[in-house]
């Protein structure tokens, strides 16, 4: 006899954000997939601005900043037929802060190239970059050892940590990498991010600047794929609670699926928990904490020509400013990201454009007033970095396999934790359904 083939299992994925295409690219290979979307467009908060740019070349809803070692965003891009050389400038390591320490990455093997950029970083006494060295190899150390978590802070302290060194260094580089305060970001996470990339390979702590907007990076070409992949997408459809059904399925909208994927922000996913969910997982998703990322565009009638790819203040309203000439775009436009925003001020736009413009100046005295400027602000962009992510084998005993940045079990909520949880959520998924067949 004929063995009958089994037919294509049925799955819905919820939220065409980078976490949502990242899975269901990945499963359209293998099932069924429909693809839901509330909004008009996918790539949920990396996502290109539709509309009226007030005459700037492409605007996204931030200044995202990747790197080198982000391998699954790589992975999806080529998996969906995106370059990442005609996507990003890639651009060495170049750490500048303004009228403070300032190294770049040497070629040597990881981790001597940022260890020996330290060596010779300029604007920084011997004993600085010493103590900077020392603490460095004792995060490693830490890393390796497994020990017990605990926050930056209190790290800092412990380590004795000048507070020079906690400007330039410390605190711009835990904002920017968990966009969470010193006082509960965790050790652990801040020591996976390094370990896992800057530290691990040369290349893995190259910038990569985005030339193109984020939804010809990965947004477009993700939907095209699925499209040849003969998924359904569903754009502008919102999604109820899920149900689960006595034979296994999961009723999405009314309509029975073999498993379910939700890729919506954390806030959004808790509504989609269906009845029955223990209360120590929806305690958790309550739990959650958000912090802010505020950009700020800025356009003069002159150039603007900082001196660094990235260059940093240690002290002012922003964190890391970009000259988007160095892209492609217009010489006279600049990005900046001011992290942890919620905690820098609650301000009118204009208040944050005359901050950015002050910062600015201090670098560039002889600069205009800005013909034109932009404030995006994200008020829950990442969740803090301070608690491990939810409990989720009972969701996935009922064929529900949440994805999510906020759901990487070592890193913070980046565009990298977003893709690999994708990635994660599908591989578990497919896992489960075959088990059971």
């Amino acid at each position: 006899m004929m063995n009958t083939p089994h037919p294509r299992p049925k799955i819905a994925v919820i939220g065409a954000g980078w976490a949502g295409l990242s899975a269901a690219v990945t499963l359209a290979r293998h099932a069924d997939v429909t693809l839901f979307e509330a909004g008009r467009q996918a790539g949920g908060r990396a996502r290109t601005l539709a509309g009226n740019t007030d005459g700037f070349g492409f605007l996204d809803n931030g200044q995202h900043i990747l790197l080198g070692a982000y391998r699954g965003v790589l992975r999806l891009m080529k998996t969906i037929g995106s370059d990442p050389r005609a996507a990003f400038l890639r651009v060495p390591l170049h750490w500048h802060i303004h009228g403070g320490l300032q190294f770049r990455a040497l070629p040597l093997p990881a981790p001597l190239h940022i260890l020996g950029g330290v060596l010779l970083a300029r604007r920084a006494p011997t004993a600085f970059k010493a103590k900077l060295l020392a603490d460095m190899s004792d995060l490693q150390k830490s890393a390796r050892l497994g020990q017990p978590d605990t926050t930056v802070a209190q790290w800092l302290k412990q380590r004795n940590v000048p507070r020079a060194a906690v400007m330039q260094f410390w605190q711009p580089l835990v904002w920017g990498a968990l966009n969470t305060p010193l006082e509960t970001a965790s050790l652990r996470v801040l020591c996976n991010v390094l370990s896992d990339g800057v530290l691990t390979k040369k290349s893995g702590s190259d910038y990569l600047l985005p030339k193109q907007d984020l939804g010809a990076i990965v947004a477009e070409p993700a939907l095209a794929e699925l499209q040849r992949l003969g998924a359904d997408i569903r754009l502008e459809t919102r999604v109820c609670r899920l149900n689960t059904l006595p034979d296994g399925k999961v009723l999405v909208n009314g309509e029975p699926f073999d498993a379910a994927v939700p890729a919506t922000a954390p806030y959004h996913a808790a509504a989609l928990l269906p009845e029955g969910t223990p209360e120590h997982v929806q305690t958790a998703y309550q739990n959650l904490r958000y912090h802010a990322i505020t950009t700020v565009y800025l356009r003069y009638a002159e150039p603007v020509r900082l001196p660094a790819p990235l260059t940093g203040l240690a002290d002012g309203t922003v964190q890391w400013l970009l000259c988007r000439g160095r892209l492609g775009l217009p010489e006279n436009e600049v990005s900046a990201v001011i992290s942890v925003s919620d905690r820098v001020g609650a301000f009118a736009n204009r208040a944050w454009a005359d901050k950015v413009h002050a910062d600015l100046k201090r670098i560039l005295p002889h600069l205009g007033e800005p013909e034109a400027v932009r404030v995006i602000t994200e008020k829950r962009a990442t969740t803090a970095a301070d608690a491990p992510p939810p409990d989720l084998s009972w969701l996935h005993r009922h064929r529900i396999f949440p994805a999510g940045d906020y759901l990487h079990p070592d890193y913070p909520a980046t565009l990298e934790a977003a893709v690999q949880s994708g990635f994660a959520a599908a591989e578990a998924c497919l896992q489960s359904l075959n088990d059971a067949v």
